[in-house]
């Protein structure tokens, strides 16, 4: 199965989320999608994954311009500056209410990586467990 999370603005909750995705969906290819080309890792944010034991290695990057569109799920976690990025999927699934942390404390980083970790939960429990 192959899977992106993709985050409008920068790709931190993208980031994330596909972390998280990898605790849950261990046989899954899944990438981190922003919108911007050359974004590297968000270093608050691995950061606040390795604190809650959520492994980084490996984390694959890209960007909208980039993305593979051969995928079973694109799921949207973030829509800033001009609404959610138009993808392409089997399934495309939009949570577009999850603040965008980039550039704010680490609490809001710790706040994006809870809800989205309760979403991706939700989501596995629904449809895969």
């Amino acid at each position: 199965m192959k899977m992106a999370y993709v985050c409008n603005g920068s790709s931190t909750r993208a980031q994330l989320a596909a972390s998280i995705a990898r605790e849950f969906f261990k046989d899954a290819e899944i990438v981190a999608v922003g919108s911007i080309e050359g974004e590297e890792a968000d270093e608050t944010a691995m950061k606040i994954l390795e604190e809650d034991g959520i492994s980084t290695e490996g984390l694959k990057l890209t960007n909208l311009f980039e993305m593979d569109f051969d995928m079973n799920y694109a799921i949207v976690v973030g829509c800033d500056e001009g609404g959610c990025p138009l993808v392409f999927a089997d399934k495309v699934i939009e949570w577009d209410f999850i603040e965008n942390p980039k550039s704010q404390d680490e609490a809001a980083y710790r706040k994006a990586k809870d809800q989205l970790k309760e979403e991706i939960k939700k989501f596995y429990m629904e449809n895969f467990a």
